[in-house]
Order: C-alpha cells, then sequence, then structure tokens
C-alpha cells in the first residue's frame, strides 16, 4: 500500500507557467530590474509563441543560452524542468545595463530562476491532494487586491469562497482518502482554469473571477448539490466579495479569508449542504427583507389598532433620490385625511382603511395617475391586505416588502399584492443566502395559501435535499408531478432520490420521461448516460453522453461536467469495444483533471491492450494507485499492465493489494491464479480458485482453471 502523501511536486512543466505565472512573474520582477516580464509556456497545447520571437527561440533550442537583444533591450531566458525547455520568460526595459551583462552570466540567471520556479511550484504543492495550497492562493489575492488598488476598482468582480468537506472517519488513511476524492471531484466539476486549492482538514479555496456575490452564490449551490449526487457526507461553502484596499494596508488577503471563514460557520449551522456570503452593515441595510424601524412601527400600529378590514402598501420610487421631492408628491396628494407613514426619501407606508385587495387596487390606480401627473420619478408598490388567510397585522410590513419584491419582477412602476408568488420569491431570496430553514418557511406559508403550485414545490423538495430530508422531498416532487406530470425539474430531482434509495430502474423512468419532455438539458443527458452505463445499456449510455457534450460545446453555460462526461463516455466505448474512442475521451478527462484516478487507470490499461507505449501505460496505471490506493479496480488494471510487461513479482503484489481490499474480485484472484501455475506453484492456484467459487460457485472460468489443474 502506498503513503497517500505526494512530497515531489515533480519538475516544472509548460502547464506551470499558467498555473502559477503570478508568483513566477513577481519573482522574475525580484530577479531582473526590468519594465515588463512575460512567461510564455513551451509544449504540446499551448499554442505557437509570437512570430516576432521565432528566430531567438530557434537560436535557444539550438544553443541552449539565453538570447539578447541590446538594441530593442529585449532579454530571451529559458526556463528549464530539468533537461527540458518548458518556456521563455521575455524581460523587456529597465536598466540598460542588463542587456550587456554576459552571456555565461545570464545562462546562470536562468537555470537559477528554474530553480526558484521549481521551488515556488514545490512550496505551493499540497501533499496530500496534489492541488495548489494556501500559500499560491493567498499569493493570487495579494495580486489581484494590488492590481485592484493600483487601478482603484476592481477590473473584474470577484470572490473568495472556502469549500468544507469534512470527513468522518476513523483513521488519518480514510480520512485522507475521502479529502483526495472530494478534490478529484471538484477539480472535474470545476474544471483546470478555475484553480483548486486545498488549505487542509478537507477546507478547501476558490478565487472566482467575474462573479460578484450573487453570481458566487449560485456557483455554491450548483456545486454543493452535485456534491450531495457524489455522495458526500455534508459540505458548506462560505463566500465573500473581493474588495480593493490601501495599499499602505498589511493582512488584507488574511481579513478576506478571516470573512470567508466566519461565513463558513454561519453556514455550518444552516445545515448539511449549505451556504453563507459575508455580510456588511451595508448589506443589511440594502436587504429587501430588512427590518421596519420601531418608530415607524409604533405609527402603523396606532393607525390600524381596531381596524378589522384594510391594506396597507409600500411605496418605493424607482430611483435613488436626489431630494425630497417625492415626500412632498406623496403628502401633497394623500393630505390629512388618509394615513402616511414616511420611511425614508424613498419609501412610505399608505394606509387604506377599509378597502380589500382589489378596491385597493382601484385606489392606487387613481393615486398612481395623480403622481404622475404632478411628475417626478416613477415609483413601485407592495400591497399587503387584512384579514388575508392567518397573516396577523404585525406581519403587514414586511408581507408588503415581500410584495415589493414581487413587484420588482415587472421592472419600474409596477405593482404587487401579497400572495403565494410572493412568498416563492421570498423563499428563493432565502434560498439563494443559504438559509435554507428560512426558505423552507416561506415556501411551506406559499403552499399553504396555494397548494398545487408547482414552482414551491419544486423549491421546497430542493431545499429538502440540501436539508438531507428525502422523504419530505419525495412527497414535494411527487405532489408537483400530480399536478404537472411532465414537469421536467420534478422528473430530474425525484429521479435522484429514488437512485439514492436503491430503485435505478424508477430513476431511469423518470429521466426517461424527462428526456422525452426536454432533449437539450446536458445535466440530465449526463446523469442518464451514467444511469445507463450502471445498468450495463452501454449502446444508450454512450448516445446520451455525446449527445451531452455536444451541448456543452455549444454553449458551457447550460450546465453538465465535461470531464465527468469525458470519464463515463470512455467507460461505455470501452465496454463496447471501441478502444480508439474510450481512449480518446480518457484523455480528455484527463487533460482537464490530471488528478482523476479513474480516467487514469483505464487509461493506461488501454494504452496497453493497444500497445501504444508500455512504460506509459504502467506510468498511469501507478499514478492511479499512488492517487487513490483505495481501489481494488485501479489495483487490478495495474497488475495487468505489470503482467502484460512480464513483472509478474510487481503484479503478485498489485493483485494481493487488490484481494485485500476486495476479497471477491474473481478476475483478480484468477490472474494471481495463473502466475501461480506460471511459477509452478499448483497448489497456491487451486487454494485461490477454490476461494473464488466460494464466492461465486457458478464462475466459470474459475470452474475451468480450478478443472485443469485436477
Amino acid at each position: 500500500m502506498t503513503i497517500p502523501l505526494l512530497f515531489v511536486a515533480g519538475p516544472l512543466i509548460p502547464a506551470d507557467l499558467h498555473r502559477f505565472s503570478t508568483l513566477f512573474t513577481k519573482t522574475a520582477f525580484d530577479f531582473f530590474p526590468c519594465e515588463s516580464a512575460e512567461l510564455i509556456p513551451l509544449g504540446e497545447g499551448e499554442g505557437k509563441p509570437p512570430v516576432e520571437l521565432k528566430a531567438g527561440l530557434k537560436l535557444i533550442r539550438d544553443n541552449h543560452l539565453p538570447v539578447v537583444d541590446p538594441e530593442r533591450e529585449e532579454l530571451l531566458l529559458p526556463i528549464w524542468g530539468g533537461e527540458t525547455l518548458c518556456g521563455l520568460l521575455v524581460v523587456r526595459g529597465g536598466e540598460s545595463q542588463l542587456y550587456g551583462m554576459p552571456l555565461v552570466w545570464l545562462d546562470e540567471q536562468s537555470h537559477i530562476i528554474s530553480r526558484e520556479f521549481y521551488l515556488l511550484k514545490q512550496s505551493c504543492q499540497d501533499p496530500g491532494t496534489g492541488l495548489v495550497n494556501g500559500f499560491h492562493l493567498r499569493g493570487e489575492l495579494e495580486a489581484l487586491l494590488q492590481e485592484a488598488a493600483e487601478a482603484g476598482a476592481l477590473v473584474v468582480p470577484a470572490t473568495l469562497a472556502l469549500l468544507e468537506v469534512y470527513p468522518r472517519t476513523r483513521d488519518a488513511d480514510r480520512s485522507l482518502r475521502y479529502i483526495v476524492r472530494a478534490g478529484s471531484c471538484l477539480a472535474s466539476m470545476l474544471g483546470e482554469d478555475m484553480h483548486l486549492h486545498h488549505l487542509g482538514a478537507g477546507i478547501f479555496g476558490l478565487l472566482w473571477y467575474g462573479l460578484d456575490m450573487e453570481q458566487a452564490r449560485q456557483m455554491g449551490d450548483s456545486l454543493l448539490l452535485r456534491l450531495k449526487r457524489e455522495n458526500f457526507v455534508t459540505a458548506r461553502l462560505g463566500i465573500t466579495t473581493v474588495t480593493p484596499h490601501d495599499p499602505e494596508e498589511s493582512g488584507a488577503p488574511e481579513q478576506l479569508l478571516e470573512q470567508a471563514w466566519q461565513a463558513l460557520r454561519t453556514a455550518r449551522l444552516r445545515g448539511p449542504f449549505s451556504l453563507c456570503g459575508h455580510v456588511t452593515a451595508r448589506d443589511i441595510e440594502l436587504h429587501p427583507f430588512r427590518k421596519t424601524s420601531e418608530s415607524v412601527l409604533r405609527k402603523l400600529r396606532a393607525l390600524y389598532r381596531g381596524k378589522n378590514r384594510f391594506s396597507l402598501v409600500l411605496v418605493r420610487m424607482d430611483q435613488e433620490p436626489a431630494s425630497n421631492h417625492f415626500s412632498k408628491r406623496l403628502r401633497t396628494l394623500v393630505g390629512q385625511d388618509q394615513g402616511l407613514v414616511l420611511v425614508s426619501q424613498r419609501e412610505a407606508f399608505l394606509f387604506l382603511d377599509g378597502l380589500d385587495g382589489e378596491a385597493a387596487r382601484a385606489w392606487l390606480k387613481e393615486f398612481r395617475d395623480k403622481m404622475e401627473g404632478i411628475g417626478g420619478s416613477s415609483f413601485s408598490m407592495g400591497v399587503a391586505t387584512f384579514p388575508f388567510h392567518d397573516f396577523k397585522k404585525s406581519d403587514l410590513p414586511l408581507n408588503c416588502r415581500k410584495a415589493l419584491q414581487h413587484a420588482t419582477f415587472f421592472g419600474p412602476d409596477s405593482l404587487a399584492v401579497f400572495d403565494a408568488v410572493s412568498l416563492n420569491i421570498s423563499g428563493d431570496i432565502y434560498y439563494n443566502e443559504g438559509d435554507l430553514v428560512k426558505a423552507l418557511g416561506e415556501y411551506r406559508q406559499g403552499l399553504l395559501l396555494e397548494p398545487g403550485n408547482v414552482n414551491i414545490l419544486n423549491s421546497m423538495g430542493v431545499a429538502n435535499i440540501q436539508l438531507n430530508r428525502p422523504k419530505g422531498a419525495r412527497a414535494c416532487f411527487q405532489k408537483a408531478l400530480g399536478v404537472a406530470p411532465e414537469n421536467c425539474m420534478a422528473l430530474f430531482n425525484l429521479g435522484f432520490i429514488y437512485l439514492e434509495d436503491g430503485e435505478p430502474t424508477e430513476a431511469l423512468a423518470l429521466w426517461e420521461r424527462a428526456l422525452a419532455v426536454d432533449g437539450d438539458q446536458p445535466d440530465l443527458l449526463q446523469h442518464l448516460g451514467m444511469l445507463y452505463c450502471r445498468q450495463g445499456r452501454y449502446g444508450e449510455g454512450r448516445a446520451a453522453l455525446e449527445g451531452c457534450e455536444k451541448l456543452m460545446r455549444k454553449k458551457s453555460s447550460l450546465g453538465g461536467e465535461p470531464m465527468v462526461v469525458a470519464r463515463w463516455l470512455g467507460r461505455a466505448c470501452e465496454a463496447l469495444g471501441d478502444n480508439g474512442s474510450a481512449i480518446a475521451a480518457y484523455q480528455r478527462a484527463v487533460s482537464g483533471n490530471p488528478r482523476d484516478a479513474g480516467s487514469l487507470s483505464r487509461l493506461g490499461h488501454l494504452y496497453a491492450v493497444e500497445k501504444q507505449g508500455q512504460d506509459i501505460a504502467l506510468a498511469l496505471c501507478g499514478q492511479a494507485v499512488e492517487l487513490d490506493g483505495g481501489k481494488a479496480d485501479h489495483w487490478y488494471r495495474f497488475a495487468q499492465v505489470q503482467e502484460m510487461s512480464q513483472d509478474q513479482e510487481g503484479a503478485m503484489q498489485s493483485l494481493s493489494e487488490c484481494l485485500r481490499l476486495d476479497p471477491r474480485q474473481a478476475k483478480a484472484a484468477l490472474l494471481l491464479g495463473r502466475i501461480f501455475v506460471q511459477q509452478g506453484k499448483p497448489a497456491k492456484a487451486r487454494k485461490l480458485y477454490k476461494k473464488v467459487l466460494r464466492y461465486s460457485p457458478e464462475f466459470g472460468p474459475a470452474q475451468e482453471a480450478l478443472a485443469a489443474l485436477s
């Protein structure tokens, strides 16, 4: 059994110049007094270097020395990964004496900085997962904050997320393997462009460029759902927005990490699969369902004390106020006879005594016409009535805010009366914030008002899934299908619940119904294809997975996980005997996630079968067992490749480990028995075959092998 820790990072490769570009570029500036430093990877899949560097690059390849152009003040330094040229460092401008230094000195600097880059790579690698670590994350944060400070603002929005996938296991070995599996799954879900960091103890760091808080919450919610489908026990996410800071201020990266950590602590209290965004005082002040001040509530209570029928309206100007013109318009029209309670220069409550919802709408139409006649900015209104269902008078100010949020869906200058849809919207807002318990409370109230609302039932079902309440989720989706039998979302999600409950046939039937309704959903095609493969229906699985890949190539934002799809497509092609297509699929999976142990193992085995390089096959299968040595199948495939390479001793060790992990692995026992026979040890082989037949009495190859020894 290999130790599940990787203490050697391996030599520099071209991809490292992308992966560690921030730290490497900073190091280059430390080495050379220049104006600019550019890293150019050289290798397959990296594209062609700029045309203007072609001549210099040829000289470097021929002479293995740097190239200097004193007139242009340009220096081309080779970056070495051992003896292999993996990239160029192009230095321009700065101190002119740099470009007059002897070639011997520059060559020495080339090897020194290559060594420095290697040491940086080594220091940035987490030994447990092989991912980049917190040192790398801090460097990326520091560079981003410095850039934002110099520009006065972030060029693109960015968010920092801490994801906790904590293992609950009996020993360190299982804990490490759980974390490694989590890292591999996350890498497959996120892709190679989104750097994934492991900070230790199952805490992963993510720096999302181009996403604001709302988009990051949506991304995080999708990630948590996918981890649940991969059978992780818990997963929580804490998110914070990256904001510019004073360049003189120290510890800004640590402040961001602290904010994300505090948000993660809150997420732990919200459920097994939950998230939380860091909240500032400004966020609380602007929250759509912020508390109404006590002074305003006192005035409202005085207005509706003793009243049995009325409507309360929250009026809000659609634009930010530039003056008190809005409040003056309200006072002019409402006068003294109508209840008016100002909240701010942008918001006010109107009390309409004796008016129900319909009467309030008619009154407000006339009121709007008068407001427009006076002139000024447009405004929206949220209306709540009393009596309504079992809501108390004290609930109405918040219900008005929920109705006002409902009105925003219709654009500026809109009106909405509080109803089940308002509660669906408020539930979605709490859900997106990661407060699943509050979201469920809103959905339940919405269902009391409209029991057959399919959107609410679906939302409630998803929230129950993330709270690990499968029975409640199942009931919601079944009820939704009772109202709308062809609702795709309910069919898809109910399929997962059946699958988790060990009912794959029922899950398959639901997903096939969903496919008939909408065949252009990559997520559906992906999971349908995976389920077909698990049931041995590889032809149908291949068709579904190829359809999924086609849709993802059209538009990646539609959904689906490219590396996961490629891995399962490889399995389908392999089972169908199309090894060429299987190899291509596994290569795509590994290129996107180099730590996908399953794809590495299968790819290595196919290389050996197809005689495409025995050494590469051994290396890939060996890497797979180093990454995930807890899977018996990985050891079995490694043993097969070793046996093909005439390494019987290595194959026997791998087979012994395979059978230790899974004593019922009949094919492994059969291969080990055959090796024993070749070594002239028929008694040991006979004992193995009998053991196989105790587990699987009908296993024909073992019966034949045992008969051959009789």
